[in-house]
């Protein structure tokens, strides 16, 4: 296979982080956070601006993006589900914010307390904010391939979706596996269309590996022209109004698999490996990630 560049999001600190119930030290999340970086990762989701009551690992939103020592060249970015949380990012410092709704009626009202066309009203307020703060807007559609509460997920709908948000001038536009459910068949159905109507806007996948699937739709992806995906260190990750949702595809195993595929993804397998054992003995327990059993 020719040799391409493959762009990792590492989005441990926010996706990985926001279910932990051990609360993790906003010194220990700007560590982490810079040790990514040192590891050769350009695309790090540092937080989320959401509720403390319903995300508490997620409070210190603002400590952790005042923290950070933004390095030239690397994009740090931030979770907004409404438009309080843009006005929060535009505070914080970020320039970069990933702006989602979900295409399960049913998440979305668990998820942001909003149905889907009440969702894509704030959505399009959220974007006109950011956008006339300069910010670089990604836009996200959560539970495009299924969703534990509704089952299946109209894929013609994701579609509409997806073309709205393009409409609106987003910058990148991400489907996200926020359940685990899809299937490589799936993810090739319906992203070869997406990618050709998105043109020059970058496509992304976040893929959960709920039920073991991750790493093959990543490359049905990357075989449907995908070049972005979302991962977390050690396989950390999941939502907290999923039912049974489980980690993202860990870091360290995308970047071997890439590597072993003759990809180029710029990340240090072994720094990757050093960070998901740093945080997995922090935390107490097993991850999920396998090349850290490894090396």
């Amino acid at each position: 296979m020719s040799q391409k560049i493959i762009h990792i999001e590492e989005e441990g600190p926010r996706d990985g982080f926001q279910v932990e119930d051990k609360i993790i030290p906003t010194e220990l999340k700007i560590k982490w956070i810079h040790d990514c970086v040192e590891a050769g990762l350009k695309r790090i989701q540092v937080c989320s601006f959401v509720h403390p009551k319903f995300v508490p690992q997620m409070a210190d939103a603002e400590a952790v993006c005042e923290g950070i020592i933004q390095k030239e060249g690397v994009i740090y970015s931030g979770l907004v589900l409404n438009v309080k949380g843009v006005e929060r990012a535009i505070k914080g410092g970020l320039k970069h914010i990933a702006v989602s709704m979900s295409a399960s009626n049913t998440h979305s009202r668990k998820n942001a307390n909003k149905s889907i066309s009440e969702s894509l009203i704030e959505f399009s307020e959220m974007v006109k904010l950011a956008k006339e703060a300069n910010l670089v807007v990604r836009g996200g559609i959560q539970c495009a391939f299924g969703c534990r509460y509704e089952g299946h997920i109209s894929e013609e709908f994701v579609k509409e979706l997806a073309q709205k948000h393009l409409d609106l001038g987003i910058d990148e536009l991400s489907l996200a596996d926020s359940t685990g459910m899809g299937n490589p068949l799936q993810i090739k159905r319906m992203m070869i269309p997406i990618v050709e109507k998105a043109k020059n806007t970058p496509v992304i996948l976040h893929l959960h590996d709920t039920e073991g699937k991750g790493i093959a739709n990543m490359i049905a992806g990357i075989e449907s022209g995908v070049n972005h995906f979302d991962t977390a260190f050690g396989g950390l990750g999941g939502c907290p109004f999923i039912k049974g949702a489980t980690g993202n595809i860990a870091t360290e195993d995308v970047v071997h698999i890439l590597h072993q595929m003759g990809f180029e993804t710029g990340i240090n397998l072994v720094k990757s490996v050093v960070i998901a054992k740093e945080i997995e003995d922090f935390l107490g327990r097993k991850l999920p990630g396998k090349m850290k059993e490894i090396i």
